[in-house]
């Protein structure tokens, strides 16, 4: 499970993405200020912001820069209504590492997170290159009762994909893929998404 920070001072849009993150497995918390934004990033460190600019205390530019000048390196990505391409670069220079522009579509957004969470676990895996073998589908069944189409569940939870991305590669229902992701992680007695992966593997 990850840890996402939402930053947006429009309670509707702000509790529709909270109930879409959710819905992926994530733990989401809310901001609706620059100033609990930080507070928030302080106690809670996010594993991913997801960042309005017009907030009524201080801007999304203000939350960005003190977040990048603490050291604080998980990915930002901004969402907002400005399109200006000025925008944009200020948004990149300060270092956010995406920018998606208001109206978006759900499942954009869900992917343009699900890729930079990616890139975050490849950027700081610890598990040196060769040392890890992956357990065949025989021994999946074998050791944890998982079923075909579970497996192929959990080897693309363990990519990071979402079970919007996964409905999509498998050409199921989003329900469908959601339930084959609960009981498969029940059979894996874990809670949370990123600790399937570390199951699919053992020391070679």
């Amino acid at each position: 499970m990850h840890r996402i920070l939402i930053v947006e001072d429009s309670t509707p849009l702000a509790e529709a993405l909270e109930r879409t993150l959710a819905l992926e497995g994530h733990h989401v918390l809310l901001a609706t200020r620059a100033q609990e934004a930080l507070a928030r990033a302080t106690h809670e460190p996010p594993d991913l912001v997801v960042l309005d600019l017009g907030l009524p205390d201080r801007d999304g530019y203000h939350v960005l820069r003190e977040l990048r000048g603490r050291g604080e390196e998980c990915p930002v990505l901004i969402l907002s209504a400005r399109s200006l391409e000025s925008d944009k670069v200020e948004g990149f220079r300060l270092g956010a590492d995406d920018y998606v522009t208001k109206p978006f579509g759900a499942l954009e957004l869900l992917a343009r997170i699900s890729a930079l969470l990616r890139r975050t676990r490849r950027a700081t895996a610890a598990v040196p290159q060769g040392a890890m073998r992956t357990l065949a589908d025989d021994e999946l069944r074998a050791r944890f009762g998982l079923t075909g189409r579970q497996i192929t569940v959990a080897r693309l939870v363990a990519e990071g994909c979402t079970n919007a991305e996964i409905a999509s590669r498998l050409g199921l229902s989003f329900f469908t893929v959601r339930n084959h992701a609960e009981q498969m992680m029940a059979k894996l007695r874990v809670s949370n998404r990123s600790a399937v992966a570390p199951l699919l593997l053992e020391p070679m």
